[in-house]
This record gives structure tokens, sequence and C-alpha cells, in this order.
């Protein structure tokens, strides 16, 4: 998702942690290398689920004080409109 990693090197993200009750579907969860996957975990990046059911970013405020969204790796043109709470 960050990289641009081939799937099959992925681990499944859980968007909303799964230790905390967050479902393992399909809307709850995302493709991410084991590089990004531990990156994700151990900082402050976000990621929410758009109403497309496409992933996105949120940056810590460290780094965008705004938390921008920002698109997948492989969705980088798409233009961010509204994002699922």
């Amino acid at each position: 998702m960050k990289c641009g990693g081939p799937a099959s090197w992925s681990h499944v993200h859980h968007i909303h942690h799964w230790i905390d009750g967050g479902a393992t579907d399909l809307d709850n969860g995302c493709l991410l290398c084991p590089s990004c996957h531990a990156h994700i975990h151990a900082s402050d990046w976000d990621i929410v689920m758009g109403h497309d059911r496409h992933s996105w970013l949120i940056p810590p405020a460290s780094v965008d004080p705004h938390r921008t969204p920002l698109p997948a790796y492989n969705r980088r043109t798409m233009r961010f409109d509204d994002v699922a709470a």
C-alpha cells in the first residue's frame, strides 16, 4: 500500500485492529508489505477505508499538520472525496 510491493509478499493489516475488536473482513483490511506493516504499527500513520472501498494513508501531524489523506501507492492519481468514518 505504501511502497507498491506485490500482493504475494504482503501481510493483511486490520485497519481497526483485531485486538481492539476490529472485524476480520474485506472492509477492514488492506495489504502491506512486511516493512510497511511494521512501520504502520510502530508509527503515528493511520489507514482509513474510503467509501469506494480503497484504503487511504493518513500521515502523522509531524509529517502533515493537516493530516491530508494520501491514496495507496497504486492509486496515487485518485482524488480523495470522502472517507468512511
